[in-house]
């Protein structure tokens, strides 16, 4: 089983991270984890074209393809993302908009959950990515927010790490086989 983390924060030890990473290493026993930083990778803007439509794949070349292929891959999927202006960074929000292809029973039967940090008016981030998550038809749980401005801040929320810890123990549940068998 495996737990892809998406971060799409511009900051690669922000605080939206450090709790993605926390995530991850609660789950690393027992699952393959993998961390996507979106700050690294080449993701263009989707041009509303809608050959995706057509052909099951965008036209636009760049890293997107393999994302997608690494979220068809993963039995689970953490959205990580800072509050920007009360939405998601933009990083994570051109990444949404491109996996317009996989809304179509691609992502059914996975796991979807977010993390999202910011200062105190997170805004409608936790929203929109319940929103996107619906979309790719994924079996949600509850997400975590954290409460931190400055580098490494979310380190002192008591709460946000619980609910990290609570989001960790939640996808393991869901992954976990019934008893005497596999889930799939």
């Amino acid at each position: 089983m495996k737990v892809l983390g998406i971060a799409g924060s511009p900051r690669k030890e922000g605080n939206s991270v450090f709790l993605l990473r926390k995530a991850l290493q609660d789950l690393a026993v027992g699952f393959e984890t993998e961390a996507v930083f979106l700050r690294d990778r080449d993701i263009r803007p989707c041009e509303a074209c809608y050959d995706c439509e057509k052909s099951g794949q965008c036209r636009i070349e760049d890293d997107m393809p393999e994302l997608c292929g690494k979220l068809e891959e993963a039995d689970s999927i953490i959205l990580s993302t800072g509050s920007h202006m009360g939405g998601v960074t933009s990083r994570m929000r051109a990444f949404m908009e491109r996996t317009w292809p996989l809304r179509k029973g691609q992502m059914a039967r996975k796991v979807g959950t977010y993390i999202v940090t910011g200062r105190r008016r997170i805004g409608l981030v936790g929203a929109a990515l319940e929103d996107y998550l619906s979309r790719l038809g994924v079996m949600k749980i509850p997400g975590a927010l954290g409460y931190a401005f400055d580098k490494g801040r979310i380190a002192n929320d008591r709460e946000a790490l619980r609910e990290t810890e609570r989001l960790a123990a939640d996808i393991r549940h869901c992954l976990a086989p019934p008893a005497g068998g596999e889930i799939r």
